[in-house]
Order: C-alpha cells, then sequence, then structure tokens
C-alpha cells in the first residue's frame, strides 16, 4: 500500500484554497443534475450532495446559486422515456431536456453539471447539447464520475466546454474565480482553435475537509429530497450524508474514480451538528450514511456513533444504516455493539467472495486473513443484535496480482496453474465452478453463525478501473463497445444479455445461473423499497437513439 506521503502527492492534497479572501467578480451558477437511466422503473433518487458540496464552496467566493436544478424532482421521476443502445433498450426518468433549459436564469454566468455514472452519457450528452443551443456563450463545466473516467469522451461527444477529473469544490471555484484555465489541475477543455487541453494532475484535493461548508442545504430542495432515499426508502424521512471521503485501498473493481486515496473525515463534532439540525429543520429520521470507509480509523467511528447514542437517548428517534458497507478488516466487536446504540438495526458486509485466491485477484486488503475475520465479524454484529446482511461479487474475471502476493511461496505452491505471467505482471485468474461451489459453502457457514442475507452482485467491469483494463487486455470483454451495454446497476432487470464478461471459466449464461442459484438459496437483504409509488408513469413521446 503506498505511503502518506506518496498518496498525497499523487492526489494533489493541498492545506486549503489559496483564492479564499481573493477578490473575485461573483458569478451567476446554475447546478443541474442529470436525468437518470433504470430498466423499467425508478428504483431511488439522489440528494446529490456532490452538487451540494460545489455549490456551498462557490459561495464562499460570493457567487451565487441562482438555479438548482435537478428533473427527478417535481414529479419528474414519472416521466418515463424509451432510449435505445446498439444492443439495449432502457429508459430515461426525469423532466424533458427543453423542461431543464427553461429552468434556466437567463442571465447565468457558469452551468455546473453533475454525471455520476459511467451510463449517465445517454442522458447527459442530449441534455448539455439542448442547454448549449440555448446558451451557447454561457460555459458548460461537467463533472463526476463520467467526467472522471472518460473526460476526453465527454468533450468530444457532446458540446460541454470543460470537465473537471476528481473532487470539484476547489477547481469549480476557481473556474468562477477567473483562473487561469490551462493553470487549474484536473481540467480537460476544449480551447478556442478546437483542441482540448488536458492538465496532467488531477484536481486539488482539501486535506481538511472541515474547510468545506455543510452541502448546500439553504439552496438543495431537501423538503422533497427526504422523501426518498439513494436506497429506495421512502417509508422514512431520510438525509443521505457523507461523514468521510476516500479509502486508501486498491480493490481492482472499485468504481471509485481515485482509488488509493487519502482518507479525510469530518470532525464528529460537525457530523452531529449536520445531523441535528436536519432532524430539527426537516423532520429526518433515517441516516443514510455514503462514506467508501466510515470505519477506517475505530476511535474517529466510536466517536461519530457515540453522538448518535446521546442524541438517541435525548428523546431524538433516527436510525442509521451504512448501505455501502462496513470494512470488515476495521470492524471490531466494540463498533457493533455501538452501532446498535446509534439506531443501525442492519449491516452490510463486503465479503465479495469465499474463495481466498479469489479474493487475491481483486487485491481485497489483507485477503489471507479476511475469511477468518468475515466469520468473526459476522459473530460479533449478530451476537448484538444487529441483522446482517452480506455483499458478494459473483464471476469476477481474475486480475493483476499485487506483488506482496507474487512474492509468496504459498501463492506459487497452491495456486500456480491460476498464475497468468504477461511480462513484469502476474494476474491470477477468478471465480470458476470450483470458486463458485467454494463460495457457496461459505455463505452457508454465515447463515450458521445467524447471518440474515446473503446479496449477490454480478461483477461489472466499469471503465476506469483495474478490472476493466484487465478485462480489456485479455478479451474478457462481452462487448467491445461500451456504450453497446449498459452497465448501470439494476436489481430488477438482470438477465445474461446484460452481463459485461465472458471469461475461458465463466461464461455470460454462466454468471448469469450463478448469480440467480444465490438468489434463489439466500435471502437477500439490499435496495428494498420499504413503500411503494403506485402512480402510473407517464410516457415520453419519442424513442432516442446514441
Amino acid at each position: 500500500m503506498p505511503t502518506e506521503n506518496q498518496l498525497e502527492a499523487k492526489m494533489n492534497i493541498i492545506e486549503r484554497d489559496n483564492s479564499l479572501g481573493k477578490t473575485v467578480v461573483p458569478k451567476k451558477v446554475a447546478l443541474i443534475a442529470a436525468p437518470w437511466l433504470f430498466f423499467n422503473e425508478v428504483e431511488f433518487r439522489s440528494q446529490q450532495i456532490g452538487l451540494g458540496y460545489i455549490g456551498a464552496y462557490a459561495k464562499q467566493f460570493g457567487h451565487q446559486i441562482v438555479a438548482f436544478i435537478d428533473p427527478m424532482l417535481q414529479n419528474g421521476h414519472l416521466v418515463k422515456q424509451p432510449v435505445q443502445t446498439k444492443l439495449q433498450l432502457t429508459n430515461r426518468f426525469g423532466h424533458s431536456d427543453d423542461w431543464i433549459v427553461s429552468q434556466i436564469p437567463k442571465d447565468v454566468d457558469v452551468i455546473g453539471v453533475n454525471a455520476p455514472f459511467t451510463d449517465s452519457r445517454l442522458a447527459v450528452y442530449p441534455m448539455i447539447d439542448a442547454i448549449k443551443r440555448a446558451f451557447p456563450n454561457v460555459p458548460i463545466v461537467v463533472g463526476g464520475v463520467l467526467a472522471t473516467t472518460l473526460s476526453l469522451q465527454v468533450l468530444k461527444e457532446c458540446k460541454a466546454d470543460i470537465v473537471i477529473r476528481g473532487e470539484g469544490e476547489v477547481a469549480f471555484s476557481r473556474i468562477l474565480n477567473g483562473d487561469l484555465l490551462q493553470e487549474i489541475p484536473g481540467l480537460a477543455f476544449r480551447k478556442e482553435d478546437g483542441t482540448i487541453f488536458v492538465h496532467p494532475q488531477r484536481s486539488e484535493q482539501l486535506r481538511t475537509i472541515d474547510d468545506i461548508p455543510q452541502p448546500g442545504y439553504d439552496f438543495r430542495p431537501m423538503q422533497e429530497y427526504v422523501m426518498w432515499s439513494p436506497r429506495g426508502d421512502k417509508a422514512d424521512r431520510t438525509l443521505s450524508l457523507i461523514s468521510s471521503r476516500g479509502c486508501p485501498f486498491t480493490c481492482e473493481f472499485c468504481s471509485i474514480p481515485e482509488k488509493g486515496q487519502r482518507w479525510r473525515p469530518f470532525t464528529p463534532e460537525r457530523v452531529l451538528q449536520e445531523i441535528q439540525m436536519m432532524i430539527e429543520k426537516f423532520g429526518v429520521n433515517h441516516i443514510e450514511f455514503e462514506d467508501d470507509n466510515f470505519t477506517l480509523q475505530e476511535p474517529r467511528a466510536l466517536a461519530v456513533l457515540q453522538h448518535l447514542a446521546n442524541l438517541r437517548r435525548k428523546g431524538h428517534r433516527f436510525s442509521c444504516s451504512f448501505p455501502n458497507g462496513i470494512m470488515i478488516d476495521k470492524m471490531t466487536s466494540s463498533l457493533a455493539e455501538l452501532l446498535v446504540q446509534a439506531g443501525a438495526d442492519i449491516v452490510y458486509l463486503p465479503v465479495e467472495s469465499g474463495d481466498t485466491r479469489v479474493l487475491m485477484s481483486m487485491d481485497k486488503p489483507v485477503a489471507e486473513h479476511h475469511l477468518a475475520k468475515t466469520l468473526e465479524v459476522s459473530k460479533w454484529c449478530v451476537d448484538a443484535g444487529l441483522r446482517v446482511s452480506c455483499f458478494f461479487i459473483v464471476a469476477y474475471p481474475g486480475g493483476r496480482l499485487n506483488p506482496r502476493h507474487v512474492k509468496s511461496p504459498t501463492v506459487t505452491s497452491e495456486y500456480g496453474k491460476y498464475l497468468i505471467e504477461d511480462g513484469k505482471d502476474v494476474y491470477m485468474r477468478g471465480e470458476d465452478e470450483q470458486s463458485f461451489e467454494t463460495t457457496v459453502k461459505f455463505c452457508k457457514k454465515l447463515l450458521a453463525l445467524g447471518v440474515h442475507g446473503i446479496t449477490p452482485l454480478i461483477a461489472t467491469p466499469y471503465p476506469g478501473t483495474e478490472m476493466y483494463e484487465v478485462c480489456e487486455k485479455f478479451g474478457w470483454l462481452a462487448f467491445k463497445d461500451a456504450r453497446d451495454v449498459l452497465t448501470t446497476v439494476s436489481y430488477a432487470a438482470v438477465n445474461p444479455g446484460r452481463v459485461q464478461l465472458s471469461t475461458p471459466w465463466c461464461s455470460q449464461q454462466e454468471a448469469f445461473e450463478r448469480w440467480q442459484g444465490m438468489m434463489d438459496l439466500f435471502p437477500t437483504f439490499h435496495n428494498v423499497r420499504k413503500a411503494e409509488d403506485k402512480t402510473e408513469l407517464l410516457k415520453g413521446e419519442e424513442l432516442r437513439r446514441y
């Protein structure tokens, strides 16, 4: 694992944006969330925390957020329009591009767009083009996972002017402040002569993220947002919250654009202040923590949970959840017990595989001890009174071995026949039928300990991940043109034709059958809507092909 100094150099960590205090000409800013893609129906709704942070940080310099536009709000989630790729039919949800354009003030100076997923391009590109036709002289800045992983594609395939690669607060504010674009780390933009300039560094990240104000609770429509959580909960009034940023680990399947980055937490006191304000102002009774690694530092995690437990003892009735999973290797019995006191009733454990060899191929942290630790942690959680659901990645293709595993005599002696040498790198084959059976047996061990659910997910190579690069290198992508197949997670519409993997040890059909087999064999707890919206979906008028 890289040292902290190496991570800081790689991730462009700064103490504080040195343009704070600089005299700037205030800009009028419109922030726009992307429409969403689902195969059948809307499964959840984002609270757009990223745009909230971007806008809140920009306001420190005197810039105005004159419009916050989310096409999924004001019954936008009922507007359904079919979108056809070469291989698949999906649906765009959200108000039309014309509606979005109509919400933008005529005197806007800069437009910021959030593109949260790779598949967002099917909706984002036409939306941006529609905005540019209406506002030809207003710069459009795109951020999010799509901009970070496919920055050149964004600039080449739509009318966006600037993309930000990585965290956006500092870079976006420097754009608004009038800094020279070529001097702002993280930017890629189209110059006047039509050529594209790409800054060699990722965007600057603040070392102390408490320097970032709370994420735009004054301009985000929180009264509507809390009614439907990013995990599909319509029964509670849910706050989607980030209490820390980053994860220092390098799991090859991870779709976080910047892996191996410095972990930076908000202080427990700040987290408490934010939650208490939302409970008192908006009647929130459920907190969904969106952290990538909430438990990385046990003392800090204990402090946050203790604050929540104290708040509950004072009479505030709320629950909390950690839907991205609790890191198993950083879990303790003390954390398990305090999670219950803080209002958690279920925890998700990212086990990923029941075969140590496959865990090594993922570059899962402490792969050699991961399964033994999983059994220990599961028992702690069950004994504490928590429901437990375990994530598993089915049909993992394999990956490049971490050098520490390559040098291990155990790997050579036990797994030699699974190794693929290619120049300086050594790769490990992924899940075959025997590995899958080993995983199924491990799942049964977990259930015997009292674990309540097993959540299988088919391995998906997202652009920008090490997993994608490995699959591309060895020809394991089922579809060479990623635009032909959608990778957006949909729990309601899984079928063999949407599996984007085919290896010599697991075909598309076999991957689907393994997933289906686990779904049939084990109870599943994940992304379950607690209350259903029975309103009929409005139908779009045209079929678009991108």
